[in-house]
């Protein structure tokens, strides 16, 4: 065998010196693609457009980013002191994390948009181009967060060469937009209002996509005109019952088409998992209480009479789980709640060692109150209160699939509806949209006695947009628009009364007319009262995410954000 062994080798390299053993070694692998050897028919470009989509699925932890990023603001927290505290480097772990997705995601579409060429010919055009919108807007929705996240970043739209990774320059954010409009302009032209498929993109999404960085970016009239195409054409509508969104079971019907674009996890993949739920569920029910909603949440919600709960005759402080926007119920979890997660129904409660659980049988025994005494549930790791969203899906939340929205027709609503707000074109239309979405809060409908107040209605929809997507990945790029960060960020972070017999008054919404505008609840005087967390800092080079130093130390030409 020795022989053998050593003649083969001295054949190989007898052939290695007359290039033969070069050639054979250069050989396509007979029993897998090559990527130089890829995408020659339909099932193949599929394949590569499959390896996008999950590549868009960004995560940390099985869960995704968007879901973690309300944590970095002011209505939410995380477990561990991450972003929200304002001290962070250049070489903080979730910039760079972000940094990586997105370009792993661009990287795979300018691969397949390249690649694909090969096989037109052997695709139906119809099918090849549709292929081809798809996997562009992706790579735009990419760029959409580089942008709005870290200012400026490479504009790459092929496949570079090993030499070319390291002479990359960030491109100036107004290309950077014109390239976003741009390319989903292109493939919103192809592109069907529907999915082919549940989880792919259709001309809606690209066109919500267009819409939301037209926000961002306080292109108005872009914003307006291009959420109205998807409002008239797209003929979707809002599901009846809010909180269906959130669970398996109720967003597997998907009721008015609300659902446009979402994070699919399936059954076929034992380790596809969203731990979501189990990050947020409550210790009690055997979940793992990472992640939790800010007091100031809470006090963004109105009344049931639609008044802020500073201005309602409804409001009681002694008890502010009652007479409130239903979407509160849905979104957070107060003590003295009945919560169903993780399989376990019991009564929330943070002040006591046991309480209520709920038996199979229907009855309710008094069990041992992890909420309580654990020392990373919410009483001591975070203020008292539990998210409701997306946590109570009838699921065990360690084998968990319920899908992560990345859009929804609301968000459509309400870019229009504040989109020609900031216009001054308020007319029947932007009442509408509004009310479509208060609706179905079982809110009041905007008063006429503000409909033609640009201001008041400037407030009610900043309102509606915390109330409507808390948890799914707003809240940190609204507060840089609207120009609060600075003053929403540095804080104590908030939470419940410490003690239920001493329940604190209701905050101060008026502290200034940027506070008064924009609803933002502060509680001087009421710090003793109320469970607290770590204090946060605001410093103006946070309005941008820093380029993460790895990046740079690998190619110095990348500059870096001011003061970073």
């Amino acid at each position: 065998m020795k022989k053998k062994i050593l003649y083969a080798a001295g054949l190989c390299l007898t052939m290695f010196l007359s290039q033969g053993c070069q050639d054979y070694l250069e050989q396509v692998p007979l029993d897998a693609p090559a990527t130089g050897q890829f995408f020659n028919n339909e099932t193949e470009m599929n394949a590569a457009l499959n390896a996008i989509y999950r590549s868009a699925y960004w995560n940390v932890g099985n869960t995704a980013y968007q879901s973690m990023m309300d944590g970095w603001t002011d209505i939410a927290l995380l477990r561990a002191v991450e972003l929200g505290e304002g001290n962070f480097d250049v070489f903080n772990g979730h910039s760079a994390s972000i940094w990586r997705l997105a370009y792993t995601t661009i990287q795979r579409t300018n691969t397949m948009l390249e690649g694909m060429e090969k096989g037109k010919d052997q695709v139906a055009p119809a099918t090849y181009n549709r292929l081809q919108a798809e996997a562009r807007v992706i790579r735009a929705w990419s760029y959409l967060y580089l942008t709005f996240m870290f200012g400026e970043a490479p504009l790459i739209t092929k496949p570079l060469t090993p030499d070319e990774f390291y002479t990359q320059k960030r491109t100036p954010r107004a290309e950077l937009i014109k390239f976003i409009y741009d390319e989903l302009d292109v493939a919103a032209q192809v592109l069907d209002w529907a999915p082919t498929q549940r989880g792919r993109v259709s001309k809606a999404v690209a066109l919500g996509i267009k819409a939301r960085a037209a926000l961002y970016n306080k292109d108005y009239a872009l914003a307006a005109s291009t959420a109205k195409q998807v409002i008239d054409g797209a003929g979707l509508g809002l599901n009846p019952n809010f909180g269906d969104l959130f669970t398996r079971a109720g967003q597997a019907p998907n009721a008015g088409k609300e659902i446009m674009w979402e994070v699919l996890y399936s059954d076929s993949d034992p380790s596809n998992t969203n731990w979501l739920p189990l990050g947020s569920i409550s210790r009690a029910a055997g979940g793992q209480s990472g992640r939790f909603p800010q007091q100031r949440l809470v006090d963004i919600f109105e009344a049931k009479d639609g008044k802020r709960i500073d201005e309602s005759a409804v409001y009681d402080p002694q008890n502010p789980r009652l007479n409130r926007d239903l979407r509160l119920k849905y979104t957070v979890a107060m003590p003295g709640d009945t919560i169903s997660m993780n399989l376990a129904t019991v009564v929330y409660d943070i002040y006591n060692p046991t309480t209520s659980f709920k038996n199979a049988d229907g009855t309710w025994t008094t069990r041992a109150n992890a909420d309580f005494s654990n020392a990373f549930g919410p009483a001591k790791s975070g203020v008292g209160l539990l998210w409701a969203k997306y946590t109570q899906t009838n699921e065990n939340a360690f084998q968990a699939r319920v899908n992560f929205i990345l859009m929804r027709y609301a968000e459509i609503l309400l870019t229009y509806a504040e989109a020609k707000i900031e216009l001054g074109e308020i007319d029947a239309s932007v009442i509408e949209a509004i009310n479509k979405v208060r609706r179905r809060a079982r809110q009041p409908e905007v008063p006429v006695a503000i409909q033609n107040d640009q201001n008041e209605l400037r407030e009610l929809i900043r309102r509606e947009r915390v109330a409507e997507l808390a948890m799914e990945g707003f809240r940190w790029f609204d507060i840089r628009r609207w120009e609060i960060a600075d003053i929403v960020m540095p804080q104590q972070v908030m939470g419940i009364a410490k003690d239920p017999a001493k329940m604190p008054l209701v905050p101060n919404f008026k502290k200034s007319a940027k506070h008064d505008l924009n609803s933002i609840p502060t509680y001087e005087g009421q710090e003793s009262l109320r469970m607290v967390r770590e204090n946060r800092f605001w410093y103006p080079k946070l309005m941008l995410l820093p380029v993460p130093q790895a990046e740079r130390d690998i190619n110095p030409g990348l500059t870096q954000n001011k003061d970073w």
